[in-house]
């Protein structure tokens, strides 16, 4: 059996012998007659919940939290429709402000602006900010959460008049679900509110694929109303990155919906298997380490107890944070990682090295790259193959007939429902 998946922007390859199980957890095949655009445009004409569409009129300016470089919104279509869609209430580009947010990640450059935006919106926008969690010029404090988590945001967007995030709904692997006030309250916050709000990892009910109680996303609900974020626009996607439904309206109840469609799609029965190949979905899901981390956590739900995880991620950009890199340094096992954690302090950066550990504990992880230094790989304490070819031989052993494989080739967006 030939198998592929995706990797950066094109995919890796193996063959399985007949022999072996092997199951796909695919996401739910959903298509659609209709573009992006239209998508947004019914969304925007058919708002879901109460918008206080007079405060718009009356605006004099606008604030548009975007998605940055690594997360695949189609924000220039969403962008294009919303700003027509704001013309009509009488806002002009000149009053329309676009912040690029990608929460710690580093702030967006000139080279990621034209592949976000495009030539047209560049040319419409003037006032583009590129966020930055660490500078704190850019900040303003709004108080705390209930939960106590400081509330900094980006002062460009708690200033404006009226307030828009956009996004795409997914999976989060203890947020639950991306998107709706996400946008603002981590895409734009400062890193003393991600690492408040993150610290919630740990707590119960902070887990893949959970809205209610998961004290993670109530926390993140109660900063968005401290920022009084008035309106969102979040699209669902398919496999193919492409628009299958779009919602508009009040932050909590437009996402909602958009939360219970996204689950039919991303949700995925499955039994446990002794092998998983996981993909993050290529690119930019699989930019960096850090983000391609993502991919394990559905993969180490499936894979049993001393099985092998294959990780097929390209990371054209290394690590993606050094923080990450420094805590993974510092310890010489899984379990000292974990260890660590329930002994100091959270901090923001190195608890993606928890993440990692905690599916490293569980199974063998071999990760396959072309760009990740095997010296890298035994820092990250993983084995490296740089093709999945080379990783699946490696895994398979005599008693291959007795084997049982699962590919992932969207595990970033996928929730398993675990079959016994």
């Amino acid at each position: 059996m030939k198998i592929e998946v995706p990797y950066g922007r094109s995919n890796q390859c193996c063959t399985i012998p007949d022999n072996i199980d092997v199951i796909f957890g695919k996401l739910k095949q959903v298509h659609s007659e209709e573009t992006a655009e239209v998508h947004v445009n019914a969304a925007l004409k058919n708002l879901i919940g109460n918008i206080d569409l007079d405060k718009l009129i009356h605006s004099n300016s606008v604030a548009i939290a975007v998605s940055d470089i690594t997360r695949p919104v189609p924000s220039r279509v969403i962008l294009e429709s919303l700003i027509s869609w704001l013309n009509e209430y009488g806002i002009t580009e000149e009053k329309i402000t676009l912040i690029i947010g990608g929460g710690l990640h580093r702030p967006a450059n000139r080279q990621d602006l034209d592949y976000i935006l495009g030539d047209e919106i560049l040319a419409k926008i003037n006032k583009i900010e590129a966020h930055d969690a660490d500078n704190f010029e850019m900040l303003q404090f709004l108080g705390e959460s209930s939960n106590g988590t400081p509330v900094y945001v980006n002062k460009h967007f708690t200033q404006a008049d009226f307030k828009i995030v956009t996004g795409m709904v997914d999976a989060h692997q203890f947020m639950g679900f991306t998107a709706g006030v996400k946008g603002a309250v981590i895409g734009l916050g400062g890193r003393p509110t991600i690492t408040g709000n993150h610290a919630l990892l740990f707590n119960e009910g902070a887990e893949l694929g959970r809205l209610e109680g998961n004290p993670a996303r109530a926390d993140l609900e109660d900063i968005g109303q401290i920022i009084g974020v008035d309106m969102i626009v979040n699209v669902v996607l398919n496999d193919k990155k492409q628009v299958i439904k779009a919602v508009a309206g009040h932050p909590v109840v437009a996402h909602q919906q958009a939360v219970e469609f996204a689950k039919q799609i991303l949700g995925v029965e499955i039994k446990t298997a002794d092998i998983v190949i996981t993909s993050p979905g290529g690119f930019p899901k699989d930019i960096n380490v850090y983000q391609a981390q993502k991919a394990l956590t559905p993969a180490s739900q499936i894979v049993k107890n001393g099985g092998t995880i294959i990780l097929v991620a390209e990371c054209l950009e290394g690590s993606g944070e050094e923080s990450f890199v420094k805590e993974m340094s510092s310890y010489q096992s899984p379990k000292e990682i974990l260890d660590s954690y329930t002994s100091k302090p959270f901090i923001i950066g190195p608890h993606k090295a928890y993440l990692w550990a905690r599916a490293l504990l569980k199974a063998r992880v071999i990760l396959v790259s072309q760009i990740v230094d095997p010296e890298f790989a035994k820092l990250l304490m993983v084995e490296h193959r740089p093709t999945l070819q080379e990783a699946i031989d490696a895994s398979i052993c005599d008693t291959s007939d007795l084997l049982t494989v699962t590919v992932l080739p969207y595990a970033s967006s996928v929730i398993p429902i675990i079959k016994q």
